[in-house]
Order: C-alpha cells, then structure tokens, then sequence
C-alpha cells in the first residue's frame, strides 16, 4: 500500500511528519487539507512520512487519536451541515519498531465547493475563517481563484446534462438548446459566489458578459451587502458600458463613491484602461471640488500612462462638466436624449444587451451591435439616467 515512488507530495498526496488531530493547531491543519484535496480532485494525506518520502512513522499508542468516528466529528465541526467521509488505514511498512503510518483517504466532493463554517484563532490570530474556499495547488493549500469556481460550474452543468436520458415534447412545446457557455447559474448563487472571491482575491472582479447577466436580472439583485456594492461598482468601472446604471440602481453615498475611487487608482490590477476616463466624471458627479482635486492629484501620480492623462484632460471639475455636457448631447437613434422618458432610457439598454446576446439575431443586427458600440451606447444611456437621478448639476 505504501510503494517507496509514490511518496513524494503532489496534488492528490500530502506527506506529514507529525500531526496530532487532539491539538488544536494541528487539527485546523488537518481540516484545511482535507478541505481543500476534497475541493479539488481528493487524495491521500499521510502521517508519519518527511517530506522527502522517509518513514519515520508516529507512536502506535496514538492509534486511537485516528479513530475515523472522531475524526468525522471533528471535521463536522468545521463543515457543518456538510459531511465528507474519510478513511483511515494503518500500517507499519518500512517504519521502525512500535510506529505506523496513518493513512487518510479523502474523497473528492462532489459538489463542490465545501466552505468552512467556523472561525478559529489561536493566540489572537485568525488561523482559518468562516466562509474560506480552499484549494489544493502545487502541493499547497490556497484560497480557491475565480478559475477553480468556474470549473465547479462547469461540472455542475456537465452533470446536469449527462443525467438527463429524455426529453419528453408537450404539444405546442419549444426546446431551446443552448451552449456550455450560455448556461448560467441563478443570480443569487452567482453573485454570492463572486463576492465570495473578491473578498479573497479583490483583483477577481466581474467580466462585462457578467456585468450584463446581471444588469438584466438586476430586479432579483440583493446589493445590501458592501462587499457585493464594491464588487459591481469596481468591476463596472473597468468595464465601463453599464457603470452609470449601477451607480444609479445601487444608490451608493458620495463617502462611498470616493473610497471606491480611490482603491480603483490603488488597486494593482492591470485592466484600467477603460477606467481612467471614468473616473473624473464620477468624481465631478459625487465629490466636492476639493474631494475631486485630490483625486486628480492622486491620478497624475499614478503609474499607468492613460490614468495620468485622464488626468490631465480633467484638471478641474469644469473639465469634467464639460464632457459630460458633451456627453449628454449625443444622439440615440437621431433623437436628442431629452427626448427619452427615464423609463425609455432603461428599456433601450435592455433591448440592446438582449439584441446583442440573442443568439436569433439577424447577421445585419449583429453588425450594428458589435462590443464596441454596445459599450458606447450603453454608458452614453447611462450617463444620462444617472444624471437625472441624482438630479445635476447640483447648485
């Protein structure tokens, strides 16, 4: 059971020289392990084993620490109400005399991802967290990536489709096949799994085929939380095509606007392109003038060329006025946006992103809607109904 090749650690085997599930460091160790080779493609963790691969084994008369009864209620603990079955072999090849190796045999969960349930802290330290997602990667645990819950989504559809046998036709009945790609998860379960991210990696924002998902079904949105506020409105500013729509649905204070405006500019991600532009308008609309003075200064300070030049273009609030006024004298569909109702205006950004993502529409419509112009169009919309909303330019 114990072949001398197979113990180097990798994905699926973890080595431990020593670990004893009754101390309370070493059992939140262990449960991470667990959690994470369950969420990824399971595995053995052995103790008892150096990590170069020698045998040095643990007291037999710690044998009854490894009961497998206990050890499941340990793990209950920390995964409640989930239950993940682990077993444990014993044996004594290769180690010395009245030692043995404990095996531990963790499963693959199949519906992932398990998610700790309890935070634990020793010495005033947190040393695991309620609501960590944990991965196995390279031989080390690590909080999960925005690709690892992309993969359990995409097992979740696969499994979906190879249990369905039939599809059985009620007259009159329409069957709408759609792509892998196509297929979403509710809203609700998508967004919580997003936040769920980006409070760990507040790099992982949303992509604008996800800022769009969402815009259309913002009616069943819950934006009460701060996290999922900051991860719309971050995200929708280096996408900028649905930016002023959020800004206007989540009704978001001015002490709000400027600390998100200032993590955008701090923020070590690279997508920021169509942010820099963004950012003074949205200044000039929520901040004082000595609010958007500072953050100009802050921008032209920034590393990135095209944040520093927005900068420039936007010295003072006039400026930024100034393009909005320009902003708001553009046409849709030759007519003057005064001529649009605030309703109108948010039925046109609807029927674009539907004409856009319809998979029916003609090659003609397509052409006219390309990514591009949708963006354009879309924030152009936007700018306007945010504009109403807020009721400027203020006195």
């Amino acid at each position: 059971m114990f072949d001398a090749p197979e113990l180097t650690e990798r994905d699926d085997l973890e080595l431990k020289e020593k670990l004893d599930p009754t101390v309370k460091r070493d059992q939140i160790r262990l449960v991470k392990e667990i959690v994470a080779m369950a969420n990824t493609r399971g595995g053995r963790i052995m103790i008892g084993v150096t990590d170069d691969g020698r045998r040095v084994g643990v007291p037999e008369q710690d044998r009854s620490k490894w009961d497998r009864a206990r050890l499941g209620d340990q793990l209950e603990k920390y995964l409640n109400p989930e239950r993940l079955e682990v077993s444990v072999a014993f044996s004594r090849d290769g180690c010395p005399l009245e030692r043995l190796l404990v095996e531990l045999t963790v499963p693959r969960y199949l519906d992932p991802p398990l998610v700790i349930c309890k935070t634990v802290t020793d010495e005033g330290r947190e040393i695991v967290r309620k609501g960590d997602v944990l991965v196995r990667n390279n031989t080390k645990v690590e909080a999960a990536a925005r690709t690892d819950f992309m993969r359990w989504r995409k097992e979740d559809r696969n499994r979906i489709f190879e249990g369905v046998e039939k599809v059985i036709l009620k007259p009159a009945s329409i069957v709408r096949i759609v792509e892998a790609d196509e297929a979403r998860d509710p809203v609700s379960y998508f967004m919580s799994r997003s936040v769920d991210i980006f409070r760990q990696r507040p790099d992982k924002l949303l992509d604008g085929s996800d800022l769009l998902y969402l815009f259309t079904h913002r009616a069943v949105l819950e934006l009460n939380s701060t996290d999922s506020r900051r991860l719309l409105l971050h995200s929708a500013l280096r996408r900028r095509a649905t930016l002023y729509f959020w800004l206007a649905l989540i009704e978001a204070s001015p002490e709000e606007i400027a600390d998100i405006l200032k993590e955008a500019l701090d923020m070590s991600d690279r997508d920021k392109s169509d942010m820099s532009d963004a950012v003074p308008l949205v200044a000039h609309l929520y901040l004082s003038t000595i609010q958007y003075r500072e953050l100009i200064d802050r921008m032209l300070i920034s590393q990135y060329a095209h944040i520093h030049k927005a900068a420039e273009k936007h010295p003072a609030p006039v400026d930024a006025k100034a393009a909005i006024e320009k902003r708001r004298s553009t046409k849709i569909d030759g007519k003057s946006m005064s001529d649009y109702t605030d309703e109108w205006l948010l039925r046109m950004a609807e029927l674009t992103v539907e004409n856009y993502s319809s998979q029916q529409v003609s090659k003609r419509l397509a052409a006219h809607y390309s990514s591009q112009q949708v963006s354009k169009r879309l924030a152009t919309l936007g700018l306007e109904y945010l504009v109403r909303q807020l009721g400027w330019p203020r006195s």
